[in-house]
């Protein structure tokens, strides 16, 4: 709904309590059994979403819009609340001269029992709801924040790249995301969850459905490093033969801190998308979890983990240069091939699984080009159909990929190393 503000005078104040009627209405028209405990919970929630959920848009007349809280209307001033981080505020007042417009937006979104079940399992965490994302994190807002707008963009574009393959499937409204500040409580939860040798940055369960990342600026590493150059720093201070050496080496080793920092963040966001791309893959159906082969799964989220989908990454184009100078790459056969030995993850305890990872980047890398992605994505389909389990289960992995790409091995294999040689890797 959308009203238009008077050019002149007379200006109406808008109805701010039809806030309150949409979350009566939205928890009115919940149907679900809660326990006291629980009811307490999801009540509290409601209302935390509602708070932090902007209601109005308002347009101005030079095209800018904001999203937020109308706080009152005069026939010469709007007063408005913008959103700053998650839930803070930010006032401030426009002439109504400025104002073309000011819309109301959809209600706050929905809060489940999956929502009130995982608050509970974390109570000193904080929940925060952004469709399809339900975020519980220790985190300052800031932070909460610029996750959910990396996780956003990641859906943004995975729709706008699979969307051809999840037509009929969706994707569920509620996926969980945990985001430790703590490398202790972070370390606990992946021994309960994944039960076995821990992980350093996060990782990705079907059952529940979420994403746990641990944020890499804590990392009991880097806070070392930290304290070292801090430390080290200091003593350079005082022996400087003067106040502005002192200085300059000063704003030197910050500049570094700021730096192991930056990377950190970086570290971050990649996790991010790699983990968050095994996340929407299984939510929305394309993959399945314990049919899907590691090189299929993991090449993938390696394909969606760069900024821009499919770009070229040094590091793994470096792994592929180095196996190629020694002559020692895995054959397609053994990589597509590859069964995962008792649950203990992709190549697990080979030497070689740095490489697996690299060449299963390749090889979608590969498969994604406009000539093959029609193939590939065929292929994609066959694997989740019920009626294929026994063609599945009979076919070599190899040969069935190559059936939908219509090719032989040996094309594909000759088509592959081709694809590795035109690799930049000199690319940064």
């Amino acid at each position: 709904m959308q009203h238009k503000l008077p050019r002149k005078h007379g200006m109406k104040i808008w109805p701010i309590a039809l806030v309150t009627g949409l979350v009566v209405g939205w928890a009115a028209a919940t149907d679900i059994q809660f326990t006291p405990g629980e009811r307490a919970t999801w009540e509290q929630l409601m209302r935390r979403v509602a708070y932090t959920t902007p209601t109005h848009r308002l347009g101005l007349r030079d095209g800018r819009e904001f999203a937020g809280w109308p706080l009152s209307v005069t026939t010469n001033v709007v007063r408005w609340a913008a959103p700053l981080g998650v839930d803070g505020r930010l006032m401030a007042e426009f002439e109504c001269a400025q104002v073309d417009r000011i819309a109301v937006l959809l209600p706050p979104p929905s809060v489940n029992y999956c929502d009130v079940s995982f608050q509970l399992e974390f109570p000193d965490l904080r929940l925060i709801r952004r469709p399809p994302y339900s975020l519980l994190t220790d985190e300052p807002a800031t932070c909460a924040a610029r996750y959910l707008d990396a996780l956003e963009k990641l859906h943004a574009t995975f729709r706008a790249r699979f969307g051809g393959l999840t037509e009929g499937l969706g994707l569920p409204d509620h996926v969980q995301v945990l985001i430790f500040s703590e490398e202790a409580a972070f370390h606990a939860h992946q021994r309960c969850r994944m039960g076995r040798a821990p992980v350093k940055d996060g990782f990705y369960t079907p059952a529940p459905l979420r994403l746990t990342l641990f944020d890499q600026r804590h990392a009991s590493g880097l806070q070392e490093a930290l304290k070292y150059l801090a430390f080290g720093s200091e003593k350079r201070q005082v022996r400087a033969a003067s106040d502005v050496e002192a200085n300059a080496i000063r704003l030197h080793d910050l500049a570094q801190a700021c730096e192991f920092l930056r990377e950190a963040e970086r570290a971050n966001q990649r996790i991010l998308r790699h983990e968050g791309a095994h996340q929407l893959f299984h939510a929305s159906g394309i993959l399945i979890e314990g049919v899907t082969s590691g090189w299929l799964a993991e090449g993938l989220a390696l394909w969606c983990e760069s900024r821009e989908f499919g770009a070229v990454e040094p590091v793994y184009a470096g792994r592929i240069k180095t196996a190629l100078e020694q002559q020692c790459l895995i054959p397609l056969t053994e990589l597509v091939g590859h069964r995962d030995q008792g649950g203990q993850g992709f190549f697990a305890g080979d030497r070689r699984v740095d490489l697996a990872y690299a060449e299963s980047w390749s090889l979608v890398r590969l498969l994604m080009c406009p000539a093959d992605q029609p193939g590939f994505f065929n292929y994609l389909r066959h694997l989740r159909s019920l009626d294929a389990i026994t063609d599945i289960q009979r076919t070599p992995p190899l040969e069935l990929l190559c059936r939908f790409l219509q090719l032989t091995p040996a094309e594909l294999d000759a088509r592959w190393s081709a694809s590795l040689k035109r690799l930049p890797f000199d690319a940064d």
